[in-house]
């Protein structure tokens, strides 16, 4: 792992860059971070923003995140992303990445169907989310 150097009150500390956040600390809080699934996962720019902002919606900006997934889900069919990695890891990153977060079986779903480009069913399942966690948000 690389070591980040940040500026603290003009003293130079040496840190991962996965410690550092700028702004909030709802990714930093997390065991293991949206962008370390993402990179492992090969996701497209697409794909990681869904992953991020489902995988936060709790800790941040609750419903206003998950319509957000619902809408890269949407411009992932109209633009074509297809980018998948087919393999064992697939499943074995979003378990793990899903556990050590305590996501939801939902949350896990939604990962998992947007890192096998099935934005139709990203879709449904976070308008299925957002009736559950937000039904005055429908």
């Amino acid at each position: 792992m690389g070591i980040y150097q940040i500026i603290i009150n003009v003293k130079y500390i040496d840190m991962k860059a996965t410690d550092v956040q700028i702004g909030g600390s709802y990714y930093k809080d997390m065991a293991m971070q949206p962008i370390e699934l993402i990179t492992a996962l090969k996701c497209s720019f697409i794909q990681g923003c869904i992953i991020k902002y489902i995988s936060r919606y709790r800790a941040k900006n609750g419903a206003q995140d998950i319509k957000k997934c619902i809408h890269y889900a949407q411009l992932a069919i109209q633009l074509g992303d297809k980018r998948r990695r087919i393999d064992k890891a697939l499943s074995l990153n979003i378990n793990k990445f899903s556990i050590k977060n305590k996501l939801t079986t939902l949350q896990q779903i939604i990962i998992t169907q947007t890192a096998y480009n099935n934005y139709e069913q990203v879709i449904q399942f976070c308008k299925e989310l957002l009736q559950i966690e937000y039904p005055e948000e429908q």
